[in-house]
């Protein structure tokens, strides 16, 4: 399987996974989420471009809230982080860049153990099911680290910064229903096909 065929499916289980880890149970517009950011941001920012992969990029700056989503770098910028919580942002953003990066090594590996067991046309679903199992272990306990420390930057925010992060996650949810309600594609809903139209082939 070439890099540009697994690329996509490094992409989508980048999306699963950090909309697990880092957004929890909260609501957040498909736009402003995990889902379509960091690991996004770190493929995207390599090998994307035009207005997606500049969107990708500035989402690697963001702040990520564990149950809420990312705070766009501008937001970020009018927090005025003084010199500790700059320190502890810099540090919780290089741990999830780590964190993303050995999620894409694990992809890679588990596809060359496949592709090597089909070109020896040994296919061992045991395995291959073992190997992701500990991998998904090992993940989960590096997500479980990079989550504390994005924790300790909103710790580290005095009343004024968390208001204004509070304001803006306001803004940004209702901006995401007002496009849920006008059923804009990605948003979960779709307005109903005219009657006489036929089913679209999938």
């Amino acid at each position: 399987m070439s890099r540009f065929a697994i690329r996509p499916i490094v992409a989508s289980l980048a999306v699963t996974l950090a909309a697990g880890v880092f957004a929890g149970t909260a609501s957040a517009a498909p736009s402003d989420t995990p889902a379509a950011a960091q690991s996004g941001a770190d493929h995207m920012g390599k090998h994307g471009a035009g207005p997606r992969g500049h969107h990708f990029q500035g989402m690697r700056d963001a702040l990520w809230l564990p149950g809420v989503g990312p705070i766009g770098k501008q937001e970020v910028a009018k927090l005025k982080l003084d010199t500790n919580q700059q320190a502890l942002f810099d540090a919780a953003r290089q741990a999830q860049q780590d964190f993303h990066k050995s999620m894409r090594e694990s992809m890679m590996t588990r596809h060359k153990t496949l592709d090597s067991q089909l070109q020896a046309g040994k296919l061992d679903p045991h395995a291959l099911a073992d190997a992701q199992s500990q991998s998904r272990q090992e993940r989960q306990s590096q997500a479980d680290q990079v989550r504390q420390k994005w924790l300790a930057v909103w710790d580290s925010l005095n009343d004024a910064q968390r208001q204004q992060v509070t304001s803006f996650v306001k803004e940004r949810q209702a901006r995401w229903e007002q496009r849920r309600k006008e059923g804009r594609p990605g948003m979960g809903h779709h307005p109903a096909a005219p009657a006489d139209a036929p089913p679209s082939a999938t």
